[in-house]
This record gives C-alpha cells, sequence and structure tokens, in this order.
C-alpha cells in the first residue's frame, strides 16, 4: 500500500450461484468432456470462423424437467416425446432430454459454444452418454454409498441449496427501481469533482526533506530526484500518483496537493506516519459524476452483496446457535441450546 494513500474500502462480491440456477458441471463435461469435445470438434473439420451465434434449437440450461434415477423406464421402441423438450436418448431406461444437452453445452467454451448445432448435437450427446455410463457404473458398484462419496454428495446439495436459497431471498431486493434508487443517492445532481495530479518525494527525516527543497529550488528536476531518492514504490514513476480526489489521501496530503496552483512544489514537507512528503502538483480537472450506465453493474453488485448479507443475518436469527473453541468452551454468550439435556458440546 503508498504510504499516502488511504486504503480503499472493501468491495464484497456476490457468488456467481446468485446470478441463476446453480449449474453443476460433471467432471465428464468439465475436464474429459471438453478435451474430447475439442478433439472431435477438430478432426469434423469445423472451421475456425464457424458461426458465432447460439444455434438454433438449443434450450437454456433448466429448461424441461429431466427425469432422474427412479423414474419409470420406456421401451426404446416406443420413446415418449416432449414438445417443448424432445427426448434424445435412453440409456438403460434413463430418459435423457434436450435440456440436459444444453446444460453440457453451457460447461463449453464460449469459442465452441457458437459453433452450428448440427456439429455440436452428436458431441454432445456423446458426452452426455459417457457422463451416464460412468454414472450408472457407479451405482452398480454401490460407490454413492461410501462415506467419502456421501460427505461429497452432501456438500454438494448444501451448496445447491445455499445458492437457492440466496437466489430466492436476495435476488427480488435488486430491482432496476433499487439500482436506480442508488444511483440518485450517491450520484444524480451532485457536482463535478475536482481531481488532482501529484507528484511526490518520500524521505525519512525533515532534515532530508528541507534539502531536497533547496535542491529544487536550485533547478534539480523533480521526477529525477524521486526516482533517485524516494522510499515509495511510486519513486520509480518519478513520484507520479496519478489523478486522484480529496477522499482518497490523506487529509494533510489533500489539504496542501489541493491548495497549490498547478506546476508549483509545496513550500513545506508534508508528514506523516510513514515519512516526510515532498509535493509537486502537475494537473487539476474537473470529473462530472458518472452516467447511471457507467455505474449499473457496479450499484447492482453492491446492492446484491447488501442483499446476501440481510438473508445471511436473517437466517441466523431464527436459528439457536452456539459456537465453541477448540477446548470446548462457549465462544459465544448467546441462547444455549440444551443437547441431550446438558449443555456440552456435541461430541464427535
Amino acid at each position: 500500500m503508498r504510504p499516502h494513500i488511504m486504503p480503499k474500502p472493501i468491495r464484497i462480491v456476490a457468488s456467481p450461484a446468485l446470478s441463476g440456477p446453480p449449474r453443476v458441471c460433471t467432471s465428464v463435461f468439465g475436464i474429459v468432456g471438453l478435451c474430447a469435445c475439442a478433439v472431435a470438434l477438430l478432426g469434423s473439420g469445423a472451421p475456425a470462423s464457424a458461426q458465432q451465434t447460439a444455434a438454433p434449437g438449443l434450450p437454456a440450461a433448466g429448461l424441461g424437467t429431466a427425469p432422474r434415477s427412479g423414474d419409470p423406464k420406456v421401451d426404446a421402441g416406443r420413446p415418449v416425446q416432449r414438445p417443448a423438450d424432445p427426448l434424445i436418448a435412453i440409456i438403460e431406461g434413463r430418459l435423457i432430454y434436450l435440456s440436459q444437452l444444453g446444460r453440457a453445452a453451457q460447461a463449453l467454451p464460449e469459442n465452441l459454444r457458437g459453433l452450428p448445432f448440427d456439429t455440436l448435437y452428436p458431441v454432445l450427446l456423446d458426452r452426455i452418454v459417457d457422463h451416464e455410463a460412468l454414472v450408472t457404473m457407479a451405482r452398480r458398484q454401490g460407490l454413492e454409498n461410501r462415506p467419502d462419496v456421501q460427505q461429497e454428495i452432501q456438500a454438494a446439495t448444501d451448496r445447491i441449496l445455499e445458492g437457492a436459497y440466496l437466489s430466492q431471498e436476495a435476488n427480488p431486493k435488486v430491482t432496476e427501481a433499487a439500482i436506480l434508487a442508488r444511483y440518485n443517492r450517491q450520484f444524480a445532481n451532485r457536482p463535478a469533482a475536482e481531481e488532482v495530479r501529484a507528484r511526490h518525494i518520500l524521505v525519512t527525516s525533515e532534515g532530508e526533506a528541507r534539502k531536497v527543497l533547496e535542491d529544487l529550488r536550485n533547478g534539480a528536476d523533480f521526477a529525477t530526484v524521486a526516482r533517485v531518492i524516494s522510499k515509495d514504490p511510486d519513486g520509480s514513476k518519478g513520484g507520479d500518483l496519478g489523478f486522484f480526489r480529496r477522499e482518497q489521501v490523506w487529509p494533510s496530503f489533500a489539504d496542501v496537493a489541493f491548495s497549490l496552483p498547478p506546476g508549483q512544489v509545496a513550500p513545506n514537507p508534508v508528514k506523516n506516519e510513514f515519512g516526510w512528503h515532498i509535493i509537486k502538483v502537475e494537473e487539476k480537472r474537473l470529473v462530472a459524476p458518472p452516467s447511471y450506465a457507467e455505474v449499473h453493474d457496479q450499484l447492482q453488485q453492491e446492492l446484491l452483496a447488501a442483499a446476501v448479507v440481510q438473508s445471511v443475518d436473517k437466517a441466523r436469527s431464527q436459528l439457536t446457535i452456539r459456537r465453541f473453541n477448540l477446548d470446548g468452551s462457549t465462544l459465544d454468550t448467546g441462547p444455549k441450546l440444551k443437547i441431550g439435556g446438558s449443555d456440552a458440546p456435541p461430541s464427535e
């Protein structure tokens, strides 16, 4: 962190799971499938300049409802068709619908995703067959009953449920009206902000700073001196800080920088906890507030982050929670949960 610059507030970015239904990328689609798909497409002679628009007829992930394990089997000679979500394969009695192909397509790299549907369809269908074959064999061997696999299944289920809950609770709060209201509060009708572009030289003592000021008055070049003696990382750039606003730098530094006309060096050094600063102002400008379009996505993320925090707080407020230190002592002073008639922490 540059010693003269105030630290910026931490920005919370919401999980991608909040932007829509959770999407699970299996190992076949994520690793083997992607490699095999790329090889198959190259081998098919598909040109690198293939169409970049999504192929017609390929539904977005999540369309339709494909039956999962335990569904009734269908005679392979008389498959049941769904107009909105056609049946595309039957694997050991398991029905595979076009919507599942759409989910597999979304796991592809963007450059492959734009290839024509006729090119993608047989390759993606093979990847689904590969995936179902592996899952079927794993079930036949009872792998879903292994403790480590059960833990992974439970963890995946928990992640999906967490995303679904946050999507349901937080997303509805992030409306265009809410984003616009936040913009109006923060930016609308705000006057243009003054920004200063300045250079500085950081030294460790007042005596050294006074000597630098004397050298500058005698004709020394500010940027050259900064490169040679400044203790700040910006010294390598001639002490150039670029443009900044008053609230982005230390108050004492800002008072001097915003009071000087362009081209002048401050007559006295400024001291803070990192040392003594010699300041030169290069330029000043007025910057109008950003437009709604320019900050729309940023405000959307800020609102979503706040909605997530509210959802978490709401969920925690409806539960009895006890936490423990590693030695078993109680970490919280909140409500106690009776476990087996005692307040003892749960055993392994």
